[in-house]
């Protein structure tokens, strides 16, 4: 019974997947605007941002993104802010560049986006605003998932220039450490950081939230390093009038890039949540991070 019963399964998931990618025939697909667009719209529209991947879309089907518990509000609010890609032009809502050619990813993240949407792509799609172009969720992923790591460093460039000379009010775990022991924001004019919970920091949104608006000054951009809940926020500020940018992995990204990484490692003394072990992080003392600290919320 046990091989009739894995024959059954092995034959159902062939039909899937064929009705998955068959669907590309009749559903619509996201246009995903390119990496130096996004790039550039941010900087020259002071445009917020708000980035989906596939840990947001687990949590709006009601499953857990690894620092993150499910939590049906927070679900909701991710489907609803999804849809928003046609607000403003000075709101981009993002997708990661996956549901088209998969060429320019190294073979683990091709294989990666080709199963996660031989699973669902018609309920990732079926959830979208297709009408309207999203944005590029992957420019704070700039180094490890690309195959032609020339254009990473200009990427990357691109993206300080967003913040050269804004007042940055960083929003982040507390054991992100976004910029610390790296030259990452030298070049902004100032730097202000109120920590959160490095996991399940939406079941402290409202608060979170108040405190942000209470800080931000109105020409601050309010970078964010906080999962999906920084998803959710970017609309929420956007609302309020603020320049949020949802921005996490980048400091991480350019940790590696400067390694020249060829798999993802640990970084000392920061959280890295897609490394085994990533979440047990020692304690830091630099002196420069610890007077940027403004508030706690939540820790």
């Amino acid at each position: 019974m046990g091989i009739i019963r894995n024959k059954l399964l092995y034959e159902l998931e062939k039909l899937n997947t064929w009705f998955q990618r068959s669907s590309c025939k009749w559903m619509r697909q996201p246009d995903v605007i390119g990496m130096t667009e996004t790039i550039s719209a941010i900087r020259d529209r002071r445009a917020s941002i708000a980035r989906y991947g596939d840990g947001e879309f687990d949590i709006i089907f009601g499953r857990t993104e690894g620092y993150q518990k499910t939590d049906m509000v927070l679900s909701m609010r991710l489907k609803t802010v999804l849809k928003q890609n046609d607000l403003s032009d000075r709101f981009l809502v993002a997708l990661p560049d996956c549901f088209g050619s998969l060429d320019h990813f190294i073979p683990a993240a091709q294989n990666h986006w080709r199963i996660r949407l031989d699973r669902e792509r018609i309920r990732w799609v079926g959830l979208l605003n297709t009408k309207a172009p999203y944005y590029q969720a992957q420019i704070t992923r700039f180094y490890y998932d690309w195959a032609d790591k020339s254009q990473c460093q200009g990427w990357y460039e691109g993206l300080k220039q967003i913040w050269q000379d804004e007042n940055v009010l960083i929003v982040e775990g507390d054991k992100s450490r976004v910029g610390v022991g790296n030259d990452l924001f030298d070049n902004a004019k100032s730097v202000r950081r109120l920590l959160c919970p490095s996991e399940n920091a939406f079941s402290h949104y409202d608060e979170i939230l108040e405190a942000v608006k209470q800080a931000a000054k109105q020409d601050d951009l309010i970078f964010m390093a906080l999962g999906p809940t920084a998803t959710v926020l970017a609309y929420d500020l956007f609302r309020a009038g603020l320049w949020a940018f949802d921005a996490g992995h980048i400091d991480l990204e350019y940790e590696w890039m400067r390694l020249g990484a060829t798999e993802k490692v640990k970084i000392p003394g920061k959280y890295v949540n897609e490394v085994s072990g990533g979440d047990q992080v020692a304690d830091v003392t630099d002196d420069l991070y610890l007077s940027q600290i403004i508030g706690r919320v939540g820790t």
